[in-house]
């Protein structure tokens, strides 16, 4: 059984026109994956589904082996946490300290633990000296950084990231981007909601959906060779990729292919 398991998943909004439809997947614990998907695609209508903010008309979403319904919703959303795309709509809190506690205290933490977490995790994101400060003096990228606190500090599992670079100037986006990969490289599963391929390149593997169907779901190096489903969706592959894909077609360009390869994912 897989850590996240997705079976037969339908959801609409008006009851009529599914913006989700018969929805199959797979992820594994630790596992770090990226949803691609034109604007309409069901990209954030399926991490909400995930948390439990929005409930499928029809099949299962089971994570760590516990179905999600109404009566195991709280018991899930101590598993699993989401960065939303705008960071100014996620705060709670009269200071960072205040908003990194929010969720430990509906979970009922004793204080002495809370404040050695509030601690501990701020520093982690390396936002210590910023504890007292108010939300609004905050950097998007540091507002981002204090969402990741709060749910690491609830001890979450699975952190999911929709299009939470989008709001972000050049420096927040890439401090944020190598901050996930530090997670990822801790263990955490990471599902990144984006409309950036270049930041889905860094994922284990990119799940395309189109329409509200999965037009793919495969290793990143592999879907990136089928620009086939790129073009289905809408997407637009990086140069780069698109380059060297057309090269080895050609079947005479292996090597540069492979400096390409090397070149997209420094981007």
């Amino acid at each position: 059984m897989s850590y996240i398991e997705i079976r037969d998943l339908d959801f609409s909004y008006n009851g009529k026109k599914k913006v989700l439809e018969s929805i199959n997947l797979q992820v594994e614990k630790g596992e770090w994956i990226a949803c691609l998907g034109h604007n309409g695609s069901g990209k954030s209508t399926l991490a909400k589904a995930l948390v439990g903010l929005l409930e499928p008309e029809l099949g299962e979403i089971e994570i760590d082996g516990l179905l999600l319904t109404e009566e195991t919703a709280y018991e899930i959303r101590k598993k699993i946490g989401i960065v939303f795309q705008n960071p100014d709509n996620q705060f709670v809190g009269v200071t960072v300290r205040d908003d990194i506690a929010f969720g430990m205290e509906n979970l009922c933490v004793p204080r002495e633990e809370m404040i050695e977490k509030i601690d501990f995790y701020a520093k982690k994101v390396n936002m210590l000296d910023f504890l007292d400060k108010e939300p609004t003096n905050l950097s998007g990228g540091q507002k981002q950084q204090v969402a990741i606190a709060g749910i690491l500090a609830m001890q979450s599992e699975i952190i999911i990231f929709d299009e939470a670079t989008s709001m972000l100037d050049p420096f927040s986006r890439e401090e944020l981007i190598k901050y996930i990969r530090t997670l990822h490289k801790e263990g955490l599963t990471i599902i990144m909601i984006t409309h950036d391929i270049n930041e889905a390149l860094l994922a284990d593997k990119i799940l395309v959906l189109n329409k509200g169907k999965i037009e793919a779901f495969e290793e990143t190096e592999k879907i990136m060779k089928k620009r086939e489903v790129f073009v289905e969706s809408r997407l637009e592959l990086p140069i780069a990729l698109d380059l060297a894909n057309a090269l080895e077609s050609n079947g005479n360009a292996t090597k540069i292919r492979k400096k390409l390869w090397e070149y997209a994912l420094t981007k």
